[in-house]
This record gives structure tokens, C-alpha cells and sequence, in this order.
């Protein structure tokens, strides 16, 4: 279910911390429809895909967001996560696998759009070219509930729960979300699976065990599968040794 909402944009501007840019689409000013965008309640979660180009530790994701109670803020946050991706078919929707949760703050009244940011806890490492979303979920009812900005003049690959089912609804390119996930790069071995600072034979076996567990941490090639090629592109690492 999509909720439209027409209105003069009023500009609005937050600050954004200094670190990369992972992914980001544009604010939701400038369109002749007025400001527009999802909402997020009880009954519609709303997510969006983005593949980072290289190697990042999360450090923020910063989302527009505008209110449909034009009385007041809204007394609770946002709850936000980065999950993995899960294929169906052709498509692509959230797997469920959380690997950040964070409270994202609504400071928006009403239509009045503005870029909000929820910190990361620094600890989660998204990998260059694997497939993550960032999911929005809130308990507010209909009609006095946050709503997650269009971006203005950019598609992308954006999805909702279905009202009924609660399930996710697999989608294409489309309408998507103003949205910013920032970070630091990652500067750890990644082929040193077992932590202890060097290339050991144990690496091989941690990573057969997360192999052979179906663990997407050994998708090493980030096609989204565990593949032959993933044993090769390990082994590619390995060899090229840790700085």
C-alpha cells in the first residue's frame, strides 16, 4: 500500500557526518507532485537494495522522512536494520538476516521532508559486491505515522510488505527512497576468517565451515550464492597475503 502525500516542499537540511558514501539517491524536493513517499506502520515495512563497490564498515545510514501526525513529533523512532538479500526468481527482497539495528529519530512534522540520521555501532562489515537492504519498521498505526521520502528524479530497487500478509513483495526497478549509508573503509584481511591476525591453515577450515553452513560471510565473490567460486576467490586472498 502507497500513500501519496502533495505539498510544497519546504528545503530542509541536516548535517551528515564525515565519512564515504556507500550509497546514497537523491532528497525528495524539486518534484511537480509535491513531496511523496512510503509509509511505514504496523502493517507496511519498506526496504531498499544497494551493493557497495568496495569493502565498508558502517558507520550511519541517514534517511528523509516526513510525519503524518502534523501536530506533533513522533514519540517513538524508526527502527532500521541492514539485512542480506534473499533471490526469488528474478528478483530480490530482504532475507530477514539483520546484521545492524539501529533507532533512526523522527524530527519531522507533518509534510516537511528532513534527513535524519541513526549511527551505526561500527561493527558490521558490508562487503564489495554483495546485495544489502535497508529496512524500515515501525508499530504506528495509519494515518499518524512516519513516511519514508521519495527521492526526486532516481529509481532504484525499492520494496514493501505486503498489507495483508506481511510478507515481502519481490519488485524491480522503480520508485525509490532518499536514503544515505555511509562508512569507513574496511582495512581488516578478510581472508583471515578466524581473527587471529595471520594466514593459517585454520583460515581454510573456518571458511569451509561457513561454507558447508550455508553462511553468506563465505560468499567471497558476492554473487549472493555459495559457489565453486568462492573456494577460488578465498583462495585468491589467501595468496595475496594480509598487509
Amino acid at each position: 500500500m502507497i500513500r501519496t502525500a502533495c505539498a510544497l516542499a519546504i528545503a530542509a537540511t541536516a548535517p551528515i557526518a564525515s565519512a564515504d558514501v556507500i550509497f546514497e539517491t537523491n532528497n525528495p524536493f524539486g518534484s511537480p507532485f509535491g513531496v511523496i513517499g512510503f509509509d511505514v506502520f504496523e502493517r507496511q515495512s519498506v526496504g531498499v537494495r544497494f551493493v557497495p563497490d568496495r569493502d565498508y564498515r558502517l558507520t550511519s545510514v541517514s534517511a528523509w522522512f516526513m510525519n503524518n501526525d502534523f501536530g506533533a513529533p513522533l514519540t517513538r523512532p524508526v527502527r532500521l536494520s541492514i539485512q542480506t538479500d534473499r533471490p526469488i526468481g528474478d528478483s530480490y527482497v530482504p532475507s530477514g538476516e539483520e546484521l545492524e539495528v539501529m533507532d533512526l529519530v523522527i524530527s519531522a512534522i507533518g509534510w516537511d521532508p528532513q534527513l535524519d540520521t541513526a549511527l551505526a555501532s561500527g561493527d558490521t562489515i558490508l562487503r564489495a559486491g554483495q546485495a544489502y537492504w535497508v529496512v524500515a519498521e515501525s508499530d504506528f498505526p495509519a494515518e499518524a505515522n512516519p513516511v519514508w521520502n521519495w527521492a526526486t528524479g532516481v529509481t532504484g530497487f525499492t520494496t514493501t510488505t505486503d498489507y495483508f500478509t506481511g510478507e515481502w513483495q519481490p519488485g524491480g526497478d522503480g520508485a525509490t527512497v532518499g536514503v544515505v549509508v555511509e562508512g569507513e573503509l574496511a582495512t581488516e584481511c578478510r581472508a583471515d576468517i578466524d581473527g587471529d591476525g595471520s594466514l593459517t591453515i585454520f583460515d581454510f577450515l573456518a571458511f569451509q565451515n561457513l561454507f558447508a553452513a550455508g553462511d553468506l560471510a563465505a560468499d567471497f565473490d558476492g554473487d549472493g550464492q555459495l559457489t565453486i567460486f568462492d573456494f577460488l576467490a578465498f583462495q585468491n586472498d589467501f595468496a595475496q597475503g594480509c598487509e
